[in-house]
């Protein structure tokens, strides 16, 4: 066995975090003789490194050391031996901690602050990566993406069982949860590989969601937007009118395919208008016992329809929506829609359904394009009953 100047390798790594030794040959006695006497002085966390096209010499380098120009000529790496549960508790625990941080937040009723969004996939990312390069100072692009998508679906599933998150959320969260996860990578793989080696300190990361959730203040704003679709019906405007006010019962295969039904809203099935003391009331049912009533605030027949929405705590039964997309909620609402009929001659009319909304969160930006979205396809989907009956 050969035998190594221990106090000059000791005062290289102490001065550089690395060193070269010389060794005629290499076997576990070597290898456990070199990690023994490198412990007894205090160094616990290290890797040997066999260089390249040099089979007599070797480098050790201390963990976090920021020398990665070293590792251009290494082919073999012989770490010191730890149990996978020590290897994964800093990320286990970055996990808990996130996850804690998450129910707390779904319980304060703050789970869609911007910090959750995408700041705790940011920094879920982060430390992914972070952990990735450490137990492998050159990790393939493509591993780090396995691991991603790894970390990806487990989060969905906390999100479904834990969160109890309803298919509504999960799909309108998935964007951003893909590019806060490439993001936080991203920052950390350019950090590790081009600025500077962070230490394990790094892990207190997880932390900032919580931070953030604290004493940042409430950025939601209320957004006022509209949508707007029209549709060709060849059928009289009278009748046309007549249609859009007596809707009644709506049958399972009158409602044509869209995807926002695939992903948990409602269908319809009923609407009634009629004549009451206050004025003419129009009464909506929707699927999973969804009811609530449209109070009419223009009828100008046979051109224009308009009302108003009433909703009460009874309206939306839970697990009808999902708790963050509930109409009428904290975070969207519906104000006020009205039918445009025109004339194109006796027998065409051209049908126009206009929706106004509110949407109150701290990235209305995104909110919106869901909002056009499935507002859109339900006024197609409306529309084409009305069509499909009157033709």
């Amino acid at each position: 066995m050969d035998q190594i100047d221990i106090e000059k390798l000791i005062q290289e790594l102490k001065k550089f975090k690395f060193s070269h030794i010389n060794l005629n040959h290499w076997d576990e006695a070597q290898k456990q003789q070199i990690t023994l006497q490198l412990k007894n002085a205090g160094f616990t966390e290290f890797k040997i490194y066999k260089e390249r096209d040099q089979d007599n010499r070797y480098l050790i380098i201390l963990d976090g050391a920021n020398v990665d120009y070293l590792l251009r000529d290494v082919q073999k790496v012989y770490a010191i031996q730890r149990s996978l549960l020590l290897k994964c508790l800093p990320l286990v625990l970055v996990f808990i901690l996130l996850a804690c941080t998450a129910i707390w937040s779904s319980h304060e009723e703050a789970l869609m602050a911007g910090s959750m969004i995408l700041g705790l996939p940011i920094v879920l990312g982060a430390l992914t990566t972070y952990f990735m390069i450490l137990s492998s100072p050159r990790p393939v692009l493509g591993k780090i993406f396995k691991v991603l998508s790894i970390v990806f679906f487990i989060v969905l599933i906390f999100g479904v069982i834990v969160l109890k998150e309803g298919v509504i959320c999960i799909v309108m969260m998935i964007p951003p949860l893909v590019i806060g996860l490439l993001i936080g990578a991203g920052l950390m793989h350019a950090i590790c590989n081009y600025l500077w080696k962070p230490t394990v300190k790094i892990y207190s990361l997880a932390l900032l969601p919580l931070l953030l959730l604290l004493f940042l203040p409430d950025f939601s704003r209320d957004y006022y937007g509209q949508t707007q679709r029209s549709m060709i019906i060849h059928a009289p405007q009278a009748e046309v009118f007549k249609a859009i006010n007596q809707i009644g019962e709506i049958k399972a295969q009158e409602v044509p395919y869209s995807f926002i039904f695939t992903i948990g809203f409602p269908k319809p099935i009923f609407g009634m208008t009629e004549q009451r003391a206050e004025g003419i009331v129009r009464t909506i049912q929707w699927e999973r016992g969804v009811k609530f009533e449209e109070k009419v605030v223009a009828n100008h027949p046979p051109y224009l329809l308009s009302w108003d929405y009433q909703f009460n705590s009874n309206s939306f039964p839970k697990g009808s929506l999902d708790d963050h997309v509930e109409v009428g909620g904290q975070y969207f609402d519906l104000l006020k829609t009205d039918y445009q009929l025109a004339k194109i001659d006796a027998h065409t009319t051209k049908l126009v359904l206009t929706i106004d909304y509110r949407v109150s969160t701290e990235f209305n930006w995104y909110s919106k394009l869901w909002i056009h979205y499935v507002l859109g396809e339900f006024s197609d989907v409306v529309m084409t009953i009305h069509k499909n009956r009157l033709e």
